[in-house]
């Protein structure tokens, strides 16, 4: 097999339960001064191909999370987004 080549394909990187409750909690702390949010959005987790992923839900409705974040919660937030599964 002189001209065999193998297609690698990406590592299935899925989060721990410890990096999903570390989320939970440092989302938390973003939006403890938060009104709107505080206490009133639920996080569920859910795996795709690739990774691990998440949604907001609200009364039972997903819910775009970044409306809801003053600018400092907002740079917070994606800072998070960057970094929870590694």
């Amino acid at each position: 097999m002189e001209n065999a080549f193998f297609i690698m394909k990406p590592p299935k990187t899925f989060a721990s339960a410890t990096q999903k409750e570390n989320f939970k909690t440092r989302f938390a702390e973003i939006v403890s001064h938060n009104e709107r949010l505080s206490n009133n959005y639920n996080i569920q987790f859910f795996d795709t191909v690739v990774k691990s992923n998440y949604v907001f839900n609200q009364n039972g409705k997903s819910m775009n999370i970044m409306e809801h974040l003053s600018v400092a919660e907002l740079e917070d937030y994606r800072i998070l987004k960057n970094s929870w599964q590694q």
